[in-house]
């Protein structure tokens, strides 16, 4: 799971009047995730699929990692959007990711949070992990098919300022 890079300020951005969706990445968010991807590339080796929120600044961060660790097929899913249900995006994955074995979700707070609490404990509105802007996790789960918080495990998570003391 990874939160996307810094993106151009929320207030900022909202001068242009434009909605907050269409929110791209900063040139040093850009260049922070970078440097996380190039320290888990073997990790992010072999992926069989990325799934990013279809907000901008989440999509520019997948195909940033895309491009990094060769080129998985990226797709868009409105469940990984700010204040879905976590609920949704399990739902996706128990549908889209049968045959997958590596998925790696780039998304925004408080979803990805949620989404990761859930995963791993199964209850609902609960947060007991916080992701950073460029974090990274692992969630170990098994089967996708059969995703229960019984079978999943955190493995790591990693912030960009630990990433930078590596």
């Amino acid at each position: 799971i990874v939160r996307h890079a810094t993106a151009e300020e929320r207030e900022d951005f909202a001068r242009k009047n434009q909605e907050d969706s269409l929110r791209p990445l900063t040139i040093k968010g850009k260049k922070r995730m970078q440097k996380v991807i190039g320290k888990f590339k073997s990790e992010l080796k072999e992926l069989d699929l990325i799934v990013s929120s279809p907000f901008v600044r989440a999509k520019q961060t997948a195909q940033l990692i895309a491009d990094l660790v060769g080129k998985p097929k990226i797709v868009e899913s409105a469940e990984l959007v700010p204040h879905a249900p976590p609920q949704a995006f399990v739902r996706w994955l128990k549908s889209e990711g049968k045959s997958k074995k590596k998925i790696l979700i780039v998304g925004h707070e408080p979803h990805l949070s949620t989404l990761a609490s859930y995963i791993l404990s199964g209850k609902e509105g609960e947060s007991f992990i916080e992701l950073k802007k460029s974090s990274i996790s692992l969630i170990e789960t098994g089967n996708f098919e059969e995703l229960t918080p019984s079978k999943a495990r955190l493995l790591w998570l990693i912030s960009p300022k630990l990433v930078e003391k590596l």
